[in-house]
């Protein structure tokens, strides 16, 4: 017969375990690290223990993939501003889908600013039409499931950024942001921020305004998305709220 001890053992051991994974992941969670891939949850538990929904209701809530997630002087760049980061890297439409449940429903926001795009195609198969034809249902319908869960938000939709590091992906990335923009000039409840110029112009790369990986804004590119695009349309939106 097996030792009351192996039974205690085969009890203890498991339950050891996983309190030490969790332990480690609340660890991390609390030291702020940028969370991707199969460790995106901790991404959305780092945004819930920053942001208690019960502290944080009816603000400007960011809602988007890593250059909204790895801004992490949002808050300060755009001072004066009731605005709270919840963008978390590699977030594709479907990923904000997911977790709106947890990390955009429960703040009751006035205002969400979005801002997705080559993460969401660059994973599609197909032609270029294909890829914008399926990218641009998908953002429809979530647009769409979102306001019906909150009617009084104003949606914000950021321009797709031109990135010298995804090139390949530059005329798909201007007719979806195109399309963008058409959607929301022809829906009262939500606006476009166009800021193709500030990283692609006249056929050149603004690469001073990225990090080594092309991809992600620098601090310079942060703050320039800031003061000339973002601050601006959301001070005059802000104002036009019926509790601001």
């Amino acid at each position: 017969m097996e030792s009351k001890r192996n039974k205690a053992l085969k009890w203890i051991i498991p339950a050891a375990s996983a309190a030490a994974v969790t332990l480690t992941a609340g660890s991390l969670v609390r030291m702020g690290l940028h969370f991707m891939g199969p460790l995106r949850h901790l991404a959305v538990d780092k945004i819930k223990l920053r942001y208690p929904s019960d502290e944080h209701q009816k603000g400007i809530l960011f809602y988007g993939a890593s250059n909204f997630a790895r801004w992490e002087d949002l808050e300060s760049d755009l001072t004066g501003l009731p605005v709270q980061n919840h963008g978390f890297g590699g977030s594709t439409d479907k990923d904000l889908i997911r977790y709106a449940e947890e990390i955009l429903f429960p703040y009751d926001p006035r205002i969400v600013v979005f801002q997705t795009g080559s993460n969401d195609y660059v994973q599609e198969k197909g032609t270029d039409e294909e890829k914008i034809q399926i990218c641009m249902e998908r953002k429809i319908n979530m647009f769409h499931e979102f306001h019906e869960r909150l009617p009084e938000a104003h949606f914000v939709v950021m321009s797709g950024l031109l990135l010298p590091g995804r090139s390949q992906f530059l005329d798909l990335t201007l007719e979806i942001n195109r399309r963008l923009s058409e959607l929301c000039a022809a829906t009262p409840w939500m606006t476009y921020i166009d800021a193709g110029d500030m990283t692609y112009s006249y056929g050149e790369y603004a690469e001073d305004l990225f990090v080594k990986d092309r991809i992600h804004l620098n601090r310079d590119g942060q703050r320039r998305w800031a003061d000339h695009y973002i601050r601006p349309a959301l001070t005059a939106l802000w104002q036009d709220q019926p509790s601001a």
